[in-house]
């Protein structure tokens, strides 16, 4: 069966940090669980910086994505793809270009919704609508984590299996 791209979007933003910090963002455990609000980051095979490894982000209840890492060019760019319950999933591509003094970041999310027809009609009426708040905010926090030279990381769990 082929899987069908139901949305995708685009986010960029401009971070006074360097390629080098961005890139954590994308390969640090702790970060990940950070800033894209999940609960966990669980079943680690490898580095994330690794293509090939692949780890469960636990995002709440039953919402647990297998993530493998499939491209990754330190400090350039790093894609990853998800499988969730139901036939949900995502494609994560984030390309960093250094720009005076900072990072260019510019983050394409694929997204499929699981149950059908019902699951389109959610996505235009709720997931698919700008300005897109939580994804802006989960990207915010990127910046704010990668920004500051010691961030204060919100509680969560990251347990290795490496």
């Amino acid at each position: 069966m082929q899987e069908v791209v139901m949305g995708s979007y685009r986010i960029t933003r401009h971070i006074e940090a360097a390629p080098e910090q961005v890139f954590r963002a994308f390969t640090d455990p702790l970060l990940v669980t950070d800033w894209m609000e999940a609960a966990a980051l669980v079943d680690l095979t490898g580095p994330l910086d690794e293509r090939g490894s692949s780890y469960t982000l636990v995002i709440w209840g039953p919402w647990k994505f297998r993530t493998e890492v499939v491209r990754s060019e330190p400090h350039h760019l790093h894609e990853t793809v998800a499988r969730g319950p139901l036939g949900s999933g995502a494609r994560i591509v984030a390309m960093l270009a250094p720009r005076n003094g900072g990072t260019d970041l510019d983050l394409l999310t694929e997204y499929t919704v699981p149950f059908g027809a019902l699951g389109r009609w959610m996505d235009r009426r709720w997931i698919d609508k700008e300005p897109r708040p939580t994804a802006n905010r989960e990207v915010d926090r990127l910046v704010a984590i990668v920004s500051d030279p010691q961030p204060i990381l919100r509680h969560r769990r990251s347990m290795t299996s490496v």
